[in-house]
């Protein structure tokens, strides 16, 4: 008798291949699609979805290719790696201005009167707190929240109008 797999079974499978792309993307900086599943010995499907995904994450992104080629490298928005610490002013007022909108580190800094070192550095503490996210739009990094976050923030909002 055939059973179907479960959402655990689908989600540990895309974990795993997820692990694999990463692996060969460290491998080399620039990767055409079709090589990438040769050298993982994924189904085509399969590495599609794992890279989707890997691209939500922001750990991945989409390279300029030439014709319909797709090219995947790692992707590298410039964030430090932090311990999760309590977070500072700087960065609850990023997170706070990050609320309903997406933007560069660049222009941040500029709308904030704030350099971009300190930017960079919030941004790197909220990132260790898994609170934003990332999507490369040619060399621009847009730094955004994170759904959940979001949502967690409209929750706040509304149980404040609430009481």
């Amino acid at each position: 008798m055939f059973n179907p797999p479960t959402v655990e079974d689908l989600q540990e499978t895309r974990r795993a291949n997820e692990k694999l792309v990463l692996a060969a993307l460290d491998s080399k900086p620039e990767w055409v699609e079709t090589e990438l599943a040769k050298t993982t010995g994924l189904a085509l499907s399969h590495l599609r979805a794992a890279l989707a995904s890997l691209l939500d994450q922001g750990r991945v992104r989409r390279l300029p290719g030439t014709g319909t080629r797709a090219v995947y490298g790692l992707a590298d928005p410039g964030l430090a790696d932090v311990p999760a610490t309590p977070l500072t002013s700087d960065a609850k007022k990023i997170r706070d201005y990050l609320e309903g909108r997406a933007d560069s580190a660049l222009h941040m800094a500029e709308q904030l009167r704030m350099s971009r070192e300190d930017i960079m550095a919030a941004l790197s503490l909220l990132n260790a707190h898994n609170q934003v996210t990332c999507t490369f739009v040619g060399s621009l990094v847009v730094f955004r929240l994170r759904e959940a976050q979001a949502l967690v923030g409209d929750k706040d909002a509304k149980k404040k109008q609430v009481a």
